[in-house]
């Protein structure tokens, strides 16, 4: 007689386990927003007493489980072993296909092309068990490649998730491929760690240097990615911006807070060149990533973040929790959230003067401080670790499960 597949063979007892939301994430090997998003949903789970029911799948050895462990929330992650290049999409699907079928799905972000010849081999297991399958939408899913959108149109149209977006302006971008958008979820804060309280200790030490020269800070806690692309971070308008203060007499010091993963770091490198050439190389400083990035807003005057086409801006509600101001992009998901509390901070990306002008603005306004209060309302209501949550366990359906799960209590 013929053996089973392992996942039908364990199918019932597995089906007397508690109903779990498994996430597959597109990135394990990076520090950024949507490692600390993730980090964030399971503290929420644990606010509203689900912890069992979430199971987080991620590349043994990794940045993100060790980001994850480093938290002490390794009870909820699943590593997967890496089996020799090949990528953690494939295996986590696999494992997936072993589960309850009424357990749910939820792929963080899986819309780059490397991925969708395993989310179409995925899709006939997935549709033909009638598992719920989510995607959470961090990013636009634009290509200047027509032939990449239209694999992404053919893999989200035969895989039919339920998308949950990180902002509106992602949902509008978003559901030509994923029709089906059930939730706008901001991204959450934990105000635990970032707040508008006092240091306690001392600065950073690479921030040292830069206080004692009696700079005012100028922080933009970024990656740094290829100009051009949908997503640029727009680093290289931060230049003629210090440029500007300098020319102005002001004494600003920008700081840029990020990985660069590029070849030799040439992206790090092409910065540092156009610093030189305008004149404020002195005034500009590339810092490697963090997990302490809230010891960094603690010490910034102001935080910059120019990006045209940001599906959210994380940064951005971070810094507004810190009580720094924010002088942002008046495009794009950074626009959407500024627009809510501190219209007057937005700023057209490229125009370096108004730019400067708004910065020397924000710092020396009397009304920045009821702004930054308006604005920490704002994030605490929209923001909130444990509302967020919430949401995705109504979303997904979790709360049915389980009927002892109180969702107003937190």
């Amino acid at each position: 007689m013929k053996t089973l597949p392992n996942y039908y063979n364990n199918s019932k007892s597995k089906s007397r386990e508690t109903k779990k939301l498994v996430v597959i994430p597109a990135y394990c090997s990076s520090l950024g927003g949507m490692t600390v998003s993730l980090a964030l949903l399971i503290k929420g789970f644990e606010l509203c007493g689900a912890s069992d029911q979430l199971c987080l799948l991620v590349r043994a050895g990794s940045t993100l489980e060790k980001y994850l462990k480093n938290a002490g929330q390794e009870s909820v992650i699943k590593s997967i072993p890496r089996q020799g290049k090949q990528m953690l999409l494939p295996q986590a699907l696999q494992w997936v296909a072993q589960q309850p079928q009424d357990w749910p799905l939820l792929l963080d972000n899986c819309v780059a092309v490397s991925y969708l010849p395993f989310l179409l081999k995925a899709v006939p297991q997935l549709r033909l068990s009638h598992r719920p399958v989510y995607h959470f939408c961090h990013d636009l899913a634009l290509s200047h490649n027509p032939l990449g959108y239209l694999a992404r149109k053919v893999t989200f149209t035969c895989l039919a998730p339920a998308a949950i977006c990180n902002s509106q302006f992602t949902a509008n971008h978003i559901h030509k491929l994923i029709p089906d958008i059930r939730g706008i979820l901001y991204q959450p804060v934990d105000t635990e760690q970032f707040n508008n309280q006092p240091p306690t200790g001392s600065p950073p030490k690479n921030l040292q240097p830069i206080l004692n020269s009696g700079a005012r800070i100028m922080l933009t806690p970024s990656r740094l990615n290829q100009p051009g692309i949908v997503n640029d971070k727009n680093l290289r308008a931060l230049i003629p911006v210090l440029a500007q203060l300098k020319a102005k007499g002001h004494f600003y010091h920008g700081v840029i807070i990020g990985e660069d993963k590029s070849p030799g770091q040439i992206h790090t490198r092409t910065l540092l060149e156009s610093a030189e050439k305008l004149g404020v190389a002195d005034r500009f400083t590339i810092l490697p990533p963090t997990f302490a990035i809230e010891d960094y807003y603690k010490y910034a005057d102001v935080v910059v973040s120019l990006a045209p086409r940001e599906p959210f801006g994380r940064t951005v509600v971070e810094a507004v929790a810190c009580g720094v101001p924010v002088v942002g992009s008046n495009t794009g998901g950074i626009n959407e959230i500024l627009q809510n509390f501190a219209p007057e901070w937005t700023v057209e990306p490229n125009n370096p003067m108004a730019v400067a002008e708004a910065i020397i603005k924000v710092i020396n306004s009397t009304t920045t401080s009821d702004t930054l209060s308006k604005g920490k309302d704002w994030v605490d209501t929209y923001c909130s670790v444990a509302g967020y949550a919430q949401r995705i366990i109504q979303i997904t359906g979790l709360a049915l499960a389980n009927s002892s799960l109180d969702l107003n209590r937190v």
